[in-house]
């Protein structure tokens, strides 16, 4: 994919307007753009925002509904030209978008902020009154997208304190508005880091603006999923829990107004969840360890991974009955893995993650595996999927292995910045590369580097790898999509049925 993109690039018989087309089409067919098609991209871009930059705009934010735009972002230039070129513009583009306070558009905006007003950090003071007036979501979000960005060039580029002063300055001045003491937010504090100041006087301003939470209407929303209400007051009450946490997500989704009209995302989402919940405990599972869930989902540090475990057993559980899928069965060696399956041939013993990276990974996310063995920093140095995976299979899956002989699985959630669908494919058939042909006229060839696999043995314990995420509509099945890895050619029909759990591509390394 990266490489279609090299060759729209270089293509002079398109005009710029043709470009931005083929890569607008580009994203719509396939539903993302390759990390490594970002660079061409923004070449494209810098060459483009003369002639066609409201088309250049547009094509930015249709990029980020498909991508996590991050501060170290290769398409950090282009937006940058983009700025610089008509940064009025630029204003007028992010007002149209904000008006009408619509969350989606507003995350999807906020990243390309701190790339679009780089250099102009007057021209973006400016603007901020207006942005917080007009939907504070946008503005706090944006605002925390550019303190990232600033904090992850400062170690190289200086502390930016010229850059920062106007932005603290309005920031002040916004909080004067709101009746809050800047100085509040400074003391004990380091008083000479205005990175710091911003990110502290930015968390009051947030905090503030949530002070407002009808819990009444929490609860009114609450009771319209049942089996939520359930998972949240089995043995003690976990709704004033849930309260207290105030930032917990699912706070978040059950205080906003449930007109599905005005907010059909967020119905989605918890109907989903409920959907889930519906074949876990309450339902003649008297024996699931619905307790412990519920912990955990009330606890702010896991409660992705417990929506993921929610999410895989549900889905198991449709595909091959729920008599037959046990949560946390204890195996012959005392370990609990997260998940046990009876199929009519054999018996499966499964984890379920979600990779928590560190920001050096999500930085470097895409350099998932290098394509030459020989390089000294190939080995031992590992990928974040690598280790995730290791991980696993050590301290979880080896020893049941090697108790049981059953077939054994581990099943990770994709989350964006983490691990991503290309960096599996890339561990499991080895990484696209291109070779270019010593024969100037020939066309450069795609090819497959080696595989992970061949440096991690895993499959002497491990029989299937599964990658999976939740899908942006969740208003009918399938709910999820995900590739499944068949690492020791075990029974198709197996197979067949763990593709229709997760809705999945097979894989099956060479």
């Amino acid at each position: 994919m990266a490489c279609d993109i090299l060759q729209i690039q270089q293509d002079n018989s398109l005009s710029c307007s043709q470009k931005l087309d083929k890569i607008q089409n580009l994203i719509q067919n396939i539903g993302y753009l390759p990390p490594g098609g970002l660079h061409h991209v923004s070449d494209i871009f810098e060459d483009c925002v003369q002639q066609e930059h409201a088309k250049s705009l547009e094509t930015a934010y249709l990029i980020s509904e498909e991508t996590n735009i991050l501060a170290s972002s290769d398409l950090g230039r282009g937006l940058e030209a983009i700025g610089t070129h008509d940064i009025n513009a630029v204003n007028q583009f992010t007002r149209q978008k904000i008006q009408g306070q619509d969350l989606k558009k507003a995350h999807y905006l906020a990243p390309l902020i701190p790339h679009l007003y780089r250099g102009q950090e007057n021209e973006m003071a400016s603007q901020m009154p207006d942005w917080y007036n007009t939907y504070s979501y946008f503005f706090i979000r944006s605002l925390k997208r550019t303190i990232e960005y600033y904090l992850e060039d400062r170690a190289s580029k200086g502390d930016f304190d010229t850059e920062l002063q106007v932005v603290q300055t309005e920031l002040e001045d916004i909080a004067k508005n709101e009746d809050l003491d800047s100085t509040d937010a400074y003391q004990g504090r380091h008083k000479h880091d205005r990175l710091l100041k911003i990110s502290l006087l930015l968390d009051d301003l947030e905090w503030d603006s949530k002070n407002t939470i009808n819990y009444n209407e929490v609860k009114q929303n609450l009771s319209r999923y049942p089996n939520l209400e359930h998972l949240l007051t089995h043995n003690k009450p976990g709704i004033p829990t849930l309260r207290d946490h105030n930032q917990h997500p699912l706070t978040n989704l059950l205080r906003q107004e449930q007109d599905p009209n005005e907010n059909p995302k967020t119905v989605q989402k918890l109907t989903y969840y409920n959907h889930c919940l519906e074949l876990i405990a309450a339902n003649g599972q008297s024996n699931d360890p619905l307790g412990t869930l519920r912990k955990k989902v009330l606890g702010r540090p896991e409660y992705e991974s417990t929506i993921a475990e929610i999410e895989v057993i549900s889905a198991l559980r449709r595909e091959f009955r729920t008599p037959n899928v046990d949560i946390e069965k204890q195996a012959p060696n005392g370990k609990q893995p997260d998940v046990h399956i009876n199929t009519s041939s054999k018996t499966i013993w499964g984890e379920i993650t979600i990779p928590r990276p560190q920001t050096s990974y999500q930085v470097a996310r895409r350099y998932s595996l290098r394509t030459n063995p020989q390089d000294t920093d190939y080995w031992p140095k590992k990928s974040h999927l690598q280790k995730q995976i290791l991980n696993k299979v050590e301290s979880q899956i080896q020893p049941v292995k090697e108790d049981t002989g059953d077939l054994t699985m581990l099943v990770i959630k994709n989350e964006d910045s983490k691990v991503d669908k290309d960096t599996f494919q890339n561990y499991i058939l080895g990484r696209l590369g291109l070779a270019i042909p010593e024969d100037p006229d020939a066309e450069p060839i795609v090819i497959r580097g080696e595989t992970g696999l061949e440096y991690d043995d895993i499959d002497d314990y491990l029989d299937i790898l599964v990658l999976f995420d939740t899908l942006n509509d969740l208003s009918s099945p399938p709910y999820i999509e995900g590739q499944v890895a068949n690492l020791t050619d075990i029974d198709p029909t197996i197979i067949d049925q763990l593709v229709n759990v997760f809705n999945a591509d097979e894989l099956t390394p060479s």
